[in-house]
This record gives structure tokens, sequence and C-alpha cells, in this order.
């Protein structure tokens, strides 16, 4: 069973080898340069995660509404044109990790999205 979710989680990245997170086969899709950092740890609704396994990462690309712009900035009271914030990015990163909040719980597949900032964007279990 799934659900998906679009919680903030905190993320710590570091080297597979040095915390003892094992990576699957194959776990990295697309090209791109080869990532030396993993996802170790993150917390969610105030427990520390542990990350045992990477099972896979790929780059995802956003929906298109979330591409478009209005074209031109606002015009402010002084009749100037104002310029819009600069536009997020058009792809983002996904991590399936195999990850446990300790010896009490259940080892469950969570997919972490790197984008402007972590979210939880589903929990298999």
């Amino acid at each position: 069973m799934s659900r998906r979710y679009q919680d903030h989680v905190e993320v710590r990245l570091g080297d597979p080898v040095e915390h003892r997170v094992r990576l699957e086969p194959g776990w990295r899709r697309g090209a791109g340069p080869v990532q030396e950092e993993v996802p170790t740890t993150f917390l969610w609704k105030g427990r520390v995660h542990l990350v045992r396994g990477v099972l896979a990462q790929w780059t995802q690309r956003l929906p298109w509404w979330q591409e478009l712009g209005s074209g031109g900035g606002p015009v402010g009271e002084d009749g100037v044109e104002h310029p819009l914030p600069a536009a997020p990015p058009l792809e983002h990163e996904v991590w399936r990790v195999e990850a446990t909040a300790g010896r009490a719980h259940a080892t469950g597949v969570y997919d972490l999205v790197r984008g402007e900032r972590w979210l939880l964007e589903k929990v298999s279990d």
C-alpha cells in the first residue's frame, strides 16, 4: 500500500559507504554526473529516519502548468513594471529510498523529491 504526501522534510546527504547505505544495482537512471552523496537520514513528523538503501534516483520534469509565466512583471502603482521572481527549476530529482525510523518501526520505501526544498512525496510499506 502507498500513500501520497507533499510534506517538507529535512534531508542529510552523505557518503553511502561511510553511512552504510546500500546502493541497489542500476539505482541511477539517466545521464548526468555521478552522485557522490546520497540521502542518509531525513526528519519527517518529528522522527529521524535512517536510510538503509537507495533503490533508485531519477530526474522528473515538472508539470507544464508550473512552467508558465505571465510574460512580464506586474505593474506597480508607480506605473513601472516590476520583474517577477526567478522561475523555479523545470526538473527535480526523485530519490526512492528504503528507510526506518528505528528498531521498533518497520522498514518502508519513501520517495524524496529534491527541488527548491526537499519533499516527501510517497510512502510505501
